[in-house]
């Protein structure tokens, strides 16, 4: 089953069971983990129609914060070794937090944060961009003009090289749980959003694992693969 995915990325899911978890694949109507649909909440004035029409791209994704962004497996690779590069990544990091989480507005939409982003972080996502490079299929002359929308000089070369230009000092860890929105429907979603997912606010956010996502293809949602737990360098 999981080398039948077009694409594979890897991310940052909340702990199963988890509130994080629990809220966010709620809100964005899909456990990744199953596969599974689940029911959206219905909140404040914002009915089912509404709530579908602005979470539909992220949806699409899952839950998640990027670390390595989606890309298509190398020909000469296999997903197998993929795994184990991750596995061997995660052995050799340790945990860390990355919270308390704040809800704010990023280009247009909406994206859970961390309030203090540890360097941890940064590291953890430069070390799966540039370890897990050998994996990526190089992205088509198609692939790279369609991210070509005012690009910095430095995004353009992190685009040439990395086949995404939000990546090392560019990279800024989000979890997106809206599409862009328009003013006053953005204030509007904002506000019901940082009372539904008031109860993590105040929880400490840990990174104990890397996933591994598949994307399925056909606009379908991405799938959580396989957790690797974060061991450490000791």
């Amino acid at each position: 089953m999981i080398n039948q995915f077009e694409r594979y990325a890897v991310y940052f899911a909340p702990e199963k069971g988890s509130d994080l978890a629990r809220l966010g694949n709620h809100w964005l109507g899909v456990d990744p983990e199953s596969g599974t649909f689940l029911k959206r909440p219905l909140i404040d004035s914002i009915n089912a129609a509404e709530i579908e029409s602005i979470v539909r791209s992220p949806t699409r994704y899952g839950f998640h914060g990027t670390l390595k962004p989606p890309f298509y497996l190398d020909d000469d690779r296999r997903v197998e070794e993929l795994e184990l590069a991750i596995e061997l990544l995660a052995r050799n990091t340790a945990p860390f937090e990355i919270g308390p989480l704040l809800l704010r507005s990023l280009n247009g939409f909406l994206a859970l944060i961390p309030e203090r982003p540890p360097a941890d972080l940064a590291e953890l996502a430069n070390a799966c961009v540039a370890n897990l490079d050998v994996f990526r299929r190089a992205p088509s002359e198609a692939e790279l003009t369609r991210r070509r929308k005012n690009l910095s000089d430095r995004q353009e070369k992190f685009l040439t090289k990395w086949g995404y230009p939000y990546v090392f000092e560019e990279f800024r860890f989000h979890m997106t749980v809206t599409g862009r929105l328009e003013l006053p429907l953005r204030e509007k979603v904002e506000t019901a959003l940082t009372r539904y997912f008031k109860p993590v606010f105040s929880q400490p956010i840990w990174c104990k694992e890397i996933c591994l996502f598949g994307d399925p293809g056909n606009a379908a949602p991405f799938r959580l693969l396989g957790r690797h737990p974060l061991i450490g360098r000791g």
